[in-house]
């Protein structure tokens, strides 16, 4: 690999990172360069507009909501304090690479709080958007979810980078991590993984979603134990910087998609109470228990008592 070009003249901050080893801000040429490459590797989806790409842009109609609020910001190391704003994670992501971000540092984490909820449903429930310069500079952070804002799960990812990477991180190399997409695009992922995994995740109404970088010099490890390579060393700004998450599916029980499960939730659920697969007024987004078992009943109307009331304030 090239070494990066030292440019000393001024450059727009979403350009700049700085070189461990030098006194200077740096923009890495072989990283921009990259960007026109189109030979990957891997088996999984490639960069933003490429056929297979599984990126989400974050102007999506399908993203109904935002972070509200944050708790637990843990800064790592090699982040200045100009980029140690998570205010900056609250509403919707920016998509521009400049200082309008959180970083969390090498090591950090943060977690994000969602006021009304994320519920699993059909298709990917959020999405993570990172602020990376070029399709292939990019910083990823583990992604883990909670109902309770304590117990916290993983979700399954894989990487198949095979060595050390100063400037370029082949994306089809990488899933489930956050995120493997240029500013303004982010990362998609399924709360499906976790249906009946522990009683101490309801994957109707998880409030919770926590970010933790992940330090690129292979100390790191992926689910099935393989090292883990990203874009190292990098400080200033180094680590994963979060732009946004946003809500594609909210809690189950907002059968309006309201934005609060309500008095109207209740009407629409009485309406096919007792109704099963065939019958006229079935409607399979009722079926909101897990296991699904194909009728409107007890373990539905407990979900949506559990969730009642939840997200009024925010209306």
């Amino acid at each position: 690999m090239q070494a990066a070009a030292v440019i000393e003249l001024p450059l727009p901050v979403y350009l700049l990172k700085w070189n461990e080893n030098m006194k200077y801000f740096t923009i890495l040429l072989p990283m921009i360069l990259a960007s026109g490459l189109s030979v990957l590797a891997g088996p999984y989806a490639p960069r933003v507009g490429q056929p297979g790409s599984s990126e989400v842009s974050m102007d999506d109609p399908n993203i109904i909501a935002w972070v509200t609020g944050y708790q637990d910001y843990v800064i790592g190391t090699h982040c200045e304090v100009v980029w140690q704003t998570p205010d900056n994670a609250i509403g919707k992501a920016v998509g521009i690479p400049d200082t309008n971000i959180v970083c969390l540092g090498r090591g950090g984490e943060i977690t994000l709080v969602f006021d009304s909820g994320i519920g699993d449903s059909d298709g990917n429930d959020f999405v993570v958007f990172e602020n990376a310069v070029t399709d292939f500079f990019l910083e990823i952070g583990y992604v883990e979810v909670s109902s309770d804002g304590v117990n916290f799960f993983r979700f399954f990812c894989d990487s198949q980078t095979t060595s050390t990477v100063t400037s370029y991180l082949d994306p089809t190399n990488i899933t489930g991590f956050a995120s493997k997409y240029i500013a303004g695009f982010g990362t998609p992922f399924d709360l499906a993984e976790f249906r009946g995994v522990s009683p101490l995740l309801d994957v109707g109404d998880v409030r919770y979603v926590r970010i933790v970088d992940i330090v690129g010099d292979g100390t790191y490890k992926d689910s099935s134990d393989n090292i883990i390579y990203d874009p190292y060393p990098t400080i200033g700004s180094a680590g994963f910087d979060l732009d946004g998450i946003g809500v594609m599916n909210m809690r189950v029980a907002d059968f309006d998609n309201s934005g609060a499960v309500d008095g109207v939730d209740l009407i629409c659920f009485l309406r096919v109470w007792l109704s099963s697969d065939g019958d006229g007024n079935w409607q399979p987004k009722f079926d909101v228990a897990y296991p699904k078992n194909g009728v409107i009943d007890l373990d539905d109307f407990a979900v949506l008592a559990k969730q009642y009331g939840a997200g009024v304030e925010a209306l």
